[in-house]
């Protein structure tokens, strides 16, 4: 339950945050289209300067939003995969325990890639993310980010589903509203088949 508190809480903050974001940007939009109506723009592209900052400021607060939201999930994933992990098969060669390895070979949960994390919670709690509320928006949001990270927004036509190349992922607000409370969901899915299932043990 504490956990779940807390998961409200940053998760709160974080809409808070995107609630902030975007009540400033609808006043300052608000504002230019105003001074539009005034005649205190010669031309359309006087227009469209005036509305660039305010415009971007909320593609940035998007972005921030899905950030936090991907590094909180994948703070959780790697917290649930610490049990699991302890007792997984080792690498060929490489020690079975994490006790038994020289730090200097040390592979820690933090190392990992986000398929071999889940593939470990998977495995060990008998639970399918694909069937958990809200996992492909949590997927969406992992892939979106990963996309802003390295291909500034372009999709990856391998992984992707795409209708044209290239093509970017393109993101609003209610989209970010909606990655919120699916994290909300997923997470919360995820530590009820968990907790029963360690219940039922």
């Amino acid at each position: 339950m504490s956990r779940y508190v807390i998961l409200n809480i940053e998760l709160n903050a974080i809409k808070a945050f995107l609630d902030r974001v975007i009540t400033s940007v609808d006043e300052e939009i608000s504002h230019v289209f105003q001074m539009h109506e005034d005649g205190e723009f010669t031309d359309f592209d006087e227009l469209d300067n005036a509305l660039f900052i305010p415009l971007e400021s909320e593609a940035i607060a998007i972005r921030a939003t899905l950030y936090e939201l991907n590094a909180l999930v994948e703070w959780e994933l790697r917290h649930l995969a610490i049990e699991p992990y302890k007792y997984a098969s080792r690498y060929a060669g490489k020690p079975k325990f994490i006790g038994d390895a020289p730090p200097n070979r040390l592979k820690l949960v933090s190392d990992l890639s986000r398929g071999e994390i889940r593939q470990l919670i998977e495995n060990h709690y008998k639970v399918d993310f694909d069937e958990l509320p809200g996992s492909s928006e949590v997927d969406r949001v992992r892939r979106a980010v990963n996309a802003f990270k390295h291909r500034k927004g372009f999709k990856d036509f391998r992984r992707d589903c795409w209708s044209h190349f290239p093509e970017r992922f393109e993101l609003n607000r209610d989209e970010a509203y909606r990655a919120i409370e699916a994290t909300r969901k997923f997470l919360g899915a995820l530590w009820k088949h968990i907790s029963s299932g360690a219940r039922q043990a």
